[in-house]
């Protein structure tokens, strides 16, 4: 994907390939999500995110045979890598599903969240980290032997398959309604145009996806997640709108 420059006045994307190109591109190498924790920051910036969604594009079109119409359970609080999961499903025209019950060609999960909606072990981890794995010495590790997202992805060209994103496609799932990618972008421009916060655990978990995955492409401003600390531990952060 080639990326680079600043952010200009552009047409609404109409699907997520358009926002996701034309919003890596505007970002460059500046955060556009942000992880806070009591003991470390991580950020990722708007080129790395687009590399790891056309990664994870390769990844899950290539060994999970994921398409339009295909359905990617994705049970992770919001981060750069739960942001890079839904990027490469909408890429490729599929569908994220927040919730453990329905039929999936695959699931891409978070170890505290998987225990915590009791939900079968995933096919793929997700962690929150630098290296965007699992700590190894987190007690809820899921059990060894289920690879890790960005493991798996890390080996697999930058450069994205070709795009099957179209606005009308159904794009979010959850237990009580659904979104197409065109009402997605939608909602994200419709966050605000500064700096968006989110808190994990606290911030509707729809609200959140859209903030760290698709509002720092409209905007060119990047997202910051509180994982376990206050809002006070975002002061340097330039939040201007809280979710």
């Amino acid at each position: 994907m080639q990326l680079g420059g600043s952010r200009t006045d552009q047409p609404v994307p109409i699907h997520v390939a358009e926002a996701l190109t034309a919003g890596a591109s505007a970002l460059g190498h500046r955060p556009a999500v942000t992880v806070l924790h009591q003991q470390a920051r991580y950020e990722q910036s708007g080129i790395s995110l687009a590399n790891w969604a056309a990664k994870g594009a390769h990844l899950l079109e290539l060994d999970h045979l994921v398409g339009p119409g295909s359905i990617v359970r994705l049970l992770a609080p919001p981060c750069w890598t739960s942001a890079s999961v839904a990027l490469a499903t909408w890429w490729l025209g599929g569908t994220v599903a927040l919730t453990s019950g329905d039929a999936a060609e695959v699931t891409v999960g978070h170890p505290s969240q998987i225990r915590a909606q009791d939900a079968s072990p995933p096919d793929l981890l997700l962690g929150d980290g630098l290296d965007g794995a699992p700590d190894p010495d987190d007690p809820l590790a899921s059990p060894a032997g289920i690879p890790a997202w960005t493991h798996e992805a890390q080996p697999l060209p930058d450069h994205p398959p070709p795009s099957q994103a179209r606005g009308d496609l159904l794009a979010l799932r959850t237990a009580s309604r659904a979104w197409s990618q065109a009402e997605l972008l939608a909602m994200a421009g419709a966050l605000g145009e500064g700096t968006v916060g989110v808190e994990a655990g606290g911030t509707d978990p729809v609200t959140a996806l859209v903030a760290v995955s698709l509002c720092p492409l409209l905007t060119g401003r990047g997202t910051v997640v509180l994982r376990g600390v206050p809002r006070g531990a975002a002061a340097a952060e330039r939040v201007r709108t809280w979710r």
